[in-house]
């Protein structure tokens, strides 16, 4: 409440009003003892007349005063939060939203818009902890050279989990960049595995990894949703249209598909 200078400055008025209308009755109560002459009632009572309406014209004027200016200090403070809160959105995903987020709930000026940025930035370090969480299942899981089935759908929820994460805020779920995983079966293979990976890289593809696997490598290119076979069109002519297109019932992100390089 100490903030808003013009609730201080209106309870400070009240207070004076309380404090008038309090002397009023208390000369009333020597008036009505005789304590005071009657030759001097008129001039107390033009001197109560002035002070009540002394008190309320100031406090009228008082009140049309602070509501200019809390209209006005309402304007910037929406302009204020409107300008950041565009900052928000533009950045990465939820690492990078916790930093600033941070950082505006420590230079926000007092009042409700610092209160807005403190709780938000509560919110943002409770998805932040939680985005760790899903990272640390993640690598668990892809530490294990067999996974089971099972393994394998936590994993890809658990990938598509950290995908919304990782994304801007009002930004579309699907990456801007598809991103395609390449899995190869023997050592042999390993050296064409990098070298398309770094030609992806190049081609605005994200390729964010190689991986040795047991069994299943086909000579195919693997989409999970419908919307994504294109995606594995425009791979396989980047390859020269050597692989098999497959359509996999797994749940996984959109924009995601994987090269399984055959022996």
């Amino acid at each position: 409440m100490l903030h808003n200078t013009g609730t201080v400055s209106s309870v400070l008025y009240g207070a004076f009003i309380i404090f008038t209308i309090i002397a009023m009755f208390v000369a009333f109560y020597h008036i009505k003892k005789g304590d005071i002459a009657t030759e001097k009632l008129d001039k107390m009572i033009d001197l109560f007349k002035y002070a009540i309406v002394s008190t309320a014209l100031a406090t009228v004027g008082l009140m049309i005063g602070n509501l200019y200016k809390e209209r006005d200090q309402n304007i910037k403070e929406l302009e204020y939060f409107d300008k950041y809160v565009n900052d928000v959105r533009k950045v990465g995903g939820i690492k990078e939203r916790l930093q600033l987020t941070k950082y505006l709930s420590i230079v926000a000026p007092n009042g409700a818009i610092k209160d807005s940025w403190v709780n938000y930035y509560d919110e943002v370090k409770r998805e932040h902890e939680e985005y760790l969480q899903l990272k640390s299942e993640e690598l668990k899981i892809d530490t294990i050279r067999q996974p089971t089935p099972e393994q394998m759908v936590t994993l890809s929820k658990t990938k598509e989990a950290i995908s919304h994460f990782e994304t801007k805020l009002g930004g579309d779920v699907r990456p801007e960049e598809p991103i395609i995983y390449i899995q190869y079966c023997s050592e042999g293979k390993k050296s064409e595995a990098l070298k398309m990976q770094q030609m992806f890289n190049t081609d605005l593809w994200k390729a964010p990894g190689i991986d040795l696997v047991e069994g299943g490598c086909d000579n195919s290119i693997r989409y999970f949703n419908d919307e994504d076979r294109d995606l594995a069109n425009r791979a396989n002519t980047l390859l020269g249209s050597n692989y098999t297109i497959k359509r996999i019932n797994l749940p996984a992100p959109k924009g995601q598909v994987e090269i399984w390089i055959g022996e």
